[in-house]
């Protein structure tokens, strides 16, 4: 029923995809702290957020909770707010050994404060290479339901329902095997390509006319924009989670 995302080029791609019918059309926000939650509530099965990162990652200063990009508060009071069925939240998994300023897991700040929002929780680490992906890539994923029973003793849902560990493992095994047979990466640098790739461009600068060196026609202009954009593409998928690993986390989860 609605997106919320500040990074231009991926609101433009959301917009793309929405218009090619990839994706429903839906309301696209841009702050996720001033996102109006309660005008969403009763109507929201699913509120789904990788908050951002670069406070618990290895490659920054990891002030984790300290850091002011960190996000998460926004949406915990917001799922407060809208109150959906189900909360589904990412992240490195540098949130496991990052803390808090009280010293204690930032995973387990997240789970507990989710469970005093009235949510049960389930979470694990799941990576790209599980689904056949050749890179690792790991994530923390956490699944959260409504039901949980709030510090006062009350319940906001009705319960889970029973489920074995027999049924919860054949669950993960069919879930694991339902994505690999629905994944096909292509072949890795200096491997044979496979039938269904399209073949490789590879680019020649000694190949390169005036117009490709700054000329002023629209071919030079089109041009800049793909080089422009293809960074904007690579700076964003640097972080992102391939589809069929959280594809695969909310199954084995359920």
């Amino acid at each position: 029923v609605a997106y919320v995302e500040i990074e231009a080029f991926a609101v433009a791609n959301l917009v793309a995809k929405s218009e090619a019918e990839q994706m429903d059309a839906a309301p696209i926000f841009t702050n996720v702290k001033t996102f109006p939650y309660r005008k969403f509530r009763g109507c929201v099965d699913i509120l789904s957020a990788g908050f951002p990162c670069q406070p618990f990652s290895a490659a920054g200063k990891r002030k984790a909770t300290e850091d002011p990009r960190h996000l998460y508060p926004y949406i915990a009071d917001g799922v407060t707010l809208c109150e959906p069925r189900y909360v589904l939240l990412e992240n490195v998994e540098g949130i496991v050994s990052a803390k808090t300023a009280d010293g204690e897991s930032v995973l387990l700040y997240v789970l507990g404060d989710l469970e005093s929002r009235g949510y049960e929780c389930a979470w694990g680490t799941f990576s790209a290479a599980e689904i056949g992906a050749p890179h690792l890539r790991k994530r923390i994923f956490i699944l959260a339901k409504l039901g949980y029973p709030k510090h006062d003793g009350s319940s906001t849902s009705e319960d889970w329902g029973g489920v074995s560990k027999e049924q919860e493992k054949r669950g993960v095994q069919e879930s694991e095997g339902r994505c690999r047979e629905s994944s096909l990466y292509p072949a890795r640098p200096g491997q044979e390509q496979y039938e269904w790739e399209s073949p490789r461009v590879v680019s020649n600068s000694n190949s390169e006319t005036q117009s490709d060196m700054g000329g002023t026609d629209d071919g030079a202009t089109n041009r800049l924009n793909t080089t422009t954009n293809r960074v904007d593409r690579l700076r964003l998928l640097g972080n992102g989670v391939v589809p069929d690993t959280c594809t695969f986390a909310v199954r084995s989860l359920w």
